[in-house]
């Protein structure tokens, strides 16, 4: 080998390192969340819309309704903020 296993070993570790856990961690778990739950969100109402054909009333909207809710957004940012920040602070 060029470079021997200690080195590799070694580059490795600072290459997965991850972030460390702190605020800044929080921040950016937060906002890789936020950006998720803007695209889950967009792609169930882009679905419920093209199913329905553009025709949106009755229990259509109640599913919108809840979906958009801010108490599941809620729930889900909490959840996966704190999967993301769990798996970025994960190799420090």
């Amino acid at each position: 080998m060029i470079v021997d296993d200690k080195l590799n070993k070694e580059i490795d570790k600072k290459i997965s390192r991850g972030m460390r856990p702190g605020f800044w961690a929080g921040v950016v778990a937060f906002l890789l969340a936020k950006i998720s739950h803007l695209l889950v969100t967009f792609a169930i109402g882009l679905w419920i819309g093209i199913t329905s054909g553009g025709d949106l009333s009755g229990g259509w909207m109640i599913a919108i309704k809840f979906i958009d809710s801010v108490f599941i957004g809620i729930i889900y940012l909490v959840f996966v903020t704190r999967f993301i920040y769990n798996k970025i602070t994960s190799n420090v």
